[in-house]
């Protein structure tokens, strides 16, 4: 509307008596660069739409910005108090701990604003033992460290503070990613990741998918306790895919990096297996499913904060380009060469465009049923384009950490024993695998496939999406790589054939991708 606007506002200040061609001509110079603007400004991640001026009639671009401005999910002062919950530092007397990572979500989830990404890693350990099924020496199992992967970095009291043990050799830092504009991502349907991966297998670099746990809703269980709906869908979200649902991701992330319980996952962390509750004072959950201060009582059977957290997320609008450079002939020239997969080979794996579903399209799992505490896609995130650059997939390039990951990291969901699973006939036609481990606590857990126990996760990672790239010093799963070019230069294996290509490339067109990348 004030693009029309301000055209008919020139229209009319050169309709003068004398109708010069000049005035004619600014007319049309002036619509010209209009729709050309309109177009950059509606086709982001489609270089070829902005350069001819083709305004798109089909789904809407996803709102972008680093703003803490709502994408629409919920209206902006219902998303500035779950923000300000995201934010919220927790104290011992609200349940941090007894080991924990971090006190607020925010710790990870910041720069340039909340949400985004941080410089902090969390920290994993494990060791491989011989596979006492298959003595061969090529087959062993990775066994995780005394009371999961994750070595808690901080405690309440020395006395718990966790450590790597000697024998656990197998060791990596994992950097905290962006959630804005996971929303987005969470409703991506099962069948779309797959058949991404189907095509990958065409050009030899098939993808890997791993199903996990999410939760549909609340349930009275056999104990007549409170329990969950769970069901089994494509992992999209961690370095391992190990997540598909926000409400897990939130739920997993309380307990595993600020140690507060939720009922999702009402029983804390041990100390590298030791019992913590000499050292823990407040009741579990901690995460409470009724808001005190709330006085219609509302029941949040996932917790108050996790819910919080989750419509935070779900709000938030996706990472966006640099304005500055969007549109110079170097980030033109390099997009073109990134998306360009005979010529180099990047967007095979960091595939650059999704639509959403359109809005009111059912989240169903592969095996048909409902798949998410959403029953259907919502308004604001359906018929929507993303460029998040990912194929939400696990790839073997060589960069690998050697952690078999479960979604748990310590102990598994409340109702998990009882999830609705995808069929095995549909894992195996499709080739996808879970990830479990017994629920043993105190006790090493070896991890294995289902099916199977070829635990083909440990060396795999995921792409990782590069989307609001240029706020992020540290590159690669472990934080390792510090330039662009560092990060490129260590794909091998999958990605080999890619790299070598980059390689090749005559330095004028490699500071063409890369200003490209220095954009997203």
């Amino acid at each position: 509307m004030f693009r029309i606007a301000w055209i008919g506002r020139i229209v009319s200040r050169t309709s003068r008596p004398a109708h010069s061609a000049l005035g004619i001509c600014t007319v049309v110079l002036v619509v010209t660069v209009a729709l050309r603007v309109e177009a950059v400004k509606s086709s982001q991640g489609r270089p070829e739409a902005a350069r001819l001026g083709n305004v798109s009639s089909g789904p809407d671009e996803a709102p972008t910005g680093f703003d803490n401005a709502t994408n629409g999910f919920e209206d902006q002062t219902a998303f500035d108090k779950d923000r300000q919950k995201f934010e919220e530092v927790e104290a011992i007397s609200d349940g941090l701990g007894p080991v924990y990572n971090a006190t607020s979500c925010v710790s990870c989830h910041q720069n340039p604003v909340t949400g985004s990404s941080t410089q902090i890693a969390e920290l994993r350990a494990g060791h491989r033992e011989p596979d006492a099924e298959d003595p061969s020496s090529r087959k062993v199992k990775f066994v995780e460290a005394l009371g999961g992967s994750v070595i808690q970095q901080r405690a309440i009291d020395p006395a718990i503070q966790e450590h790597v043990k000697p024998e656990d050799d197998i060791r990596t830092l994992r950097m905290s990613n962006t959630v804005l504009g996971n929303g987005f991502v969470e409703v991506i349907p099962d069948r779309e990741i797959l058949r991404i991966k189907n095509e990958q297998r065409r050009m030899g670099m098939e993808g890997f998918a791993v199903v996990v746990t999410a939760a549909v809703g609340p349930k009275v269980g056999p104990d007549g306790k409170p329990d969950f709906i769970l069901v089994e869908r494509i992992g999209r979200f961690g370095w391992k895919c190990q997540e598909a649902s926000l409400i897990n991701f939130s739920a997993g992330a309380y307990i595993t990096e600020m140690g507060i319980t939720n009922p999702l996952n009402p029983t804390e962390n041990s100390s590298n297996g030791r019992d913590v509750s000499a050292f823990d004072t407040v009741p579990d959950p901690e995460d409470a499913t009724v808001d005190p201060n709330d006085p219609q009582k509302t029941v949040h059977p996932f917790g108050v904060d996790v819910e919080s957290f989750t419509r935070f997320m779900r709000s938030t609008k996706a990472p966006p380009r640099d304005a500055a450079l969007v549109g110079t002939d170097d980030v033109v020239a390099g997009e073109a060469l990134f998306r360009n997969n005979e010529a180099l080979g990047c967007a095979i794996c960091h595939r650059p465009d999704y639509t959403t579903p359109p809005a009111g399209t059912p989240i169903n799992t592969l095996g048909g049923k409902r798949a998410s505490d959403m029953p259907t896609v919502p308004d604001a995130l359906g018929g929507k384009i993303i460029h998040p650059y990912s194929d939400f997939l696990m790839h073997d390039i060589g960069t690998g950490d050697g952690i078999a990951q479960t979604q748990h990291a310590d102990l598994p969901p409340r109702g998990y024993e009882s999830r609705e699973r995808i069929p095995d006939a549909i894992k195996i036609s499709e080739g996808i695998v879970s990830v479990k481990a017994g629920p043993e606590r105190g006790k090493r857990r070896a991890l294995q496939d289902e099916p199977g126990l070829e635990q083909r996760t440990a060396n795999k990672m995921r792409t990782a999406p590069i989307w609001g790239l240029r706020a992020r010093p540290q590159l690669m799963h472990d934080g390792l790589s510090l330039t662009i070019d560092e990060a490129i230069r260590r794909h091998g294996g999958q990605a080999e054939g890619v790299r070598l290509k980059y390689e090749a490339l005559p330095e004028a067109k490699k500071k063409q991708l890369i200003s490209f990348l220095n954009s997203l």
